[in-house]
């Protein structure tokens, strides 16, 4: 099984659609899929069709006294299902420390999904702690989704040189543009010109989109609701480069 974990240090960069359109987009492709939603506030769960988020509760699960196994539960696309986000996940980071062996905490929790899913799909909450630096260490590969700005670039720069604090080792760390207007200046002379952070970027950028913004109307992937859109097309595109 491998491990997509979708991670930003910034909110609003459109990293729970991304999260959700590329797990279905594997999906589709014949994988089988779960998004583990690590969110507390449960937006990728909600999406794909989560009205009540069990109550998980982060101290048990670290001790091991809790299955996060029976949390998951099926959706209405084929091959997709999904662990949802919970407000107990406020609580991720203290426990993660208070851990014997915080380094192998995820770990230890994403191996026994291997049995039955080829792909695990990690929608993250922003910021930097001892949550995401577990995430880092346990991903084979982590998209940031970035904003076409200073300000989003000067974030993924903390999150690089945060990886190269950590030693983090086996993670693939790959940005992507996201939420890109191509009817400002700033954004196209970006991607046109991108910085040296986005140099080995995917091609694939995700536009600013109404089609985005109509996934909590429609509580899908794009793809279901519209599939001859460009953004349907853009995470498709997207995804076949990453995987």
């Amino acid at each position: 099984m491998k491990t997509l974990a979708i991670y930003s240090l910034k909110g609003g960069v459109g990293k729970t659609a991304a999260a959700v359109n590329l797990a279905y987009e594997a999906a589709a492709s014949g994988k089988h899929v779960l998004l583990w939603d690590l969110d507390p506030q449960g937006a990728a769960s909600w999406y794909l069709g989560v009205d009540a988020a069990p109550e998980i509760s982060a101290k048990r699960v670290v001790a091991g006294k809790e299955a996060l196994g029976r949390h998951v539960q099926a959706t209405e696309h084929d091959r997709l299902s999904v662990l949802p986000g919970d407000r107990g996940y406020r609580d991720w980071d203290a426990q993660i420390h208070a851990a014997k062996q915080p380094r192998k905490v995820l770990e230890s929790l994403i191996e026994p999904f291997s049995e039955s899913y080829s792909l695990l799909v990690l929608d993250c909450p922003p910021g930097i702690g001892a949550l995401a630096t577990s995430v880092l260490r346990a991903a084979d590969r982590v998209l940031v989704p970035t904003v076409p700005t200073p300000l989003s670039l000067r974030a993924l720069d903390e999150v690089l040189e945060h990886v190269g604090d950590k030693k983090v080792g086996k993670t693939r760390v790959t940005p992507f543009f996201s939420m890109a207007d191509r009817r400002r200046k700033m954004h196209r002379e970006m991607i046109e010109s991108p910085p040296e952070t986005m140099k080995k970027a995917p091609k694939t950028f995700i536009d600013y989109s109404t089609h985005v913004e109509q996934m909590g109307a429609h509580r899908a992937p794009i793809r279901v609701y519209a599939p001859r859109s460009r953004a349907a097309a853009q995470y498709k595109a997207l995804y076949k480069e990453i995987r």
